[in-house]
């Protein structure tokens, strides 16, 4: 009981010191874990934008469009979800999935003891893109927009598709094979993430934990469908960023979950010519104006 008092009283004085006017670098402690941390400060009566990373992605990823942020004065918080960058380097992985639904709990916590003015601007990309729309579904009053970068909202239908058929021949040839379709798929999505994961994305190598937390991350999201709960975004808090040259995920994917949203909740559709999936990486400039005119318009809209 003492020892669960002092962590307790830590977090609120931990909660109590952090100055949001001051940047800061470093780790953070909330309910569960540590999740490391770099914030920039905004100037005066600007607002605050949260970055959620990307699969393969840590805070550096966004180095480029945080610093554009910057110059316009806007306050950039980004974090290192569980099972990536320096949180995925303190801890090592996990042999187990990084469920999505957690993350969004850590990121309500996280936002909580750092004391972030609500209504939140959150921006993500691909992974980063279904963690914010999963977070506006379990706390739609914490959000004023929702920025979806190539947003992840339902496994690649190929790579879907493959794993289901991999699935359907295994039954056919071993059928008292004593394993679940979901321990099936769990089996075959792990052979394709070892096996073009670091071809196609090279950065999943550049620590020994990093190829599994990739997997482990991918297993946690797969069963998320975010048209299945679209009713509750918020009221013009959607918006969708869409890559032209999006090598992942077809634009019709993108559209066709725009068309699922209710009208109410769409606030803007962006397609940014000549941009990749990754898009911070790709056009961060440009990237960067999108998210403040958002966050701007809203700011006065709110005013």
């Amino acid at each position: 009981m003492k020892f669960l008092f002092l962590v307790i009283l830590s977090m609120v004085n931990l909660a109590h010191a952090f100055n949001l006017s001051q940047d800061f670098h470093g780790f953070i402690s909330i309910d569960s874990t540590d999740l490391y941390v770099e914030y920039s400060a905004p100037q005066k009566n600007q607002p605050t934008v949260v970055l959620l990373n990307g699969l393969t992605y840590s805070t550096r990823q966004w180095d480029a469009m945080t610093a554009e942020l910057k110059k316009m004065g806007i306050g950039v918080l980004r974090y290192d979800m569980s099972g990536m960058g320096k949180t995925l380097l303190k801890y090592g992985v996990k042999y187990a999935p990084y469920h999505y639904d957690d993350q969004v709990v850590e990121l309500d916590q996280l936002l909580t003891v750092l004391q972030i003015k609500k209504p939140y601007n959150l921006v993500g990309l691909s992974y980063g893109g279904g963690i914010a729309a999963a977070y506006s579904f379990k706390y739609p009053r914490h959000v004023k927009n929702a920025i979806l970068m190539a947003p992840y909202t339902a496994p690649l239908d190929g790579q879907d598709q493959w794993i289901k058929t991999q699935i359907a021949v295994t039954r056919a040839m071993y059928p008292y094979n004593p394993y679940s379709n979901d321990e099936l798929y769990d089996y075959f999505l792990k052979q394709i993430c070892y096996s073009t994961y670091p071809a196609l994305e090279p950065v999943v190598l550049e620590n020994p934990f990093k190829l599994e937390a990739t997997f482990r991350l991918t297993q946690g999201i797969r069963k998320f469908r975010a048209t299945d709960e679209v009713d509750r975004f918020p009221k013009k808090s959607v918006h969708l960023i869409i890559a032209k040259k999006d090598q992942y995920i077809p634009q019709a994917i993108l559209d066709s979950f725009w068309d699922s949203i209710p009208v109410a909740s769409r606030a803007s559709r962006v397609y940014v010519e000549g941009s990749e999936h990754k898009i911070p990486e790709a056009v961060p400039k440009k990237a960067a104006e999108i998210v403040r005119k958002i966050v701007i318009a809203s700011k006065k809209t709110q005013e």
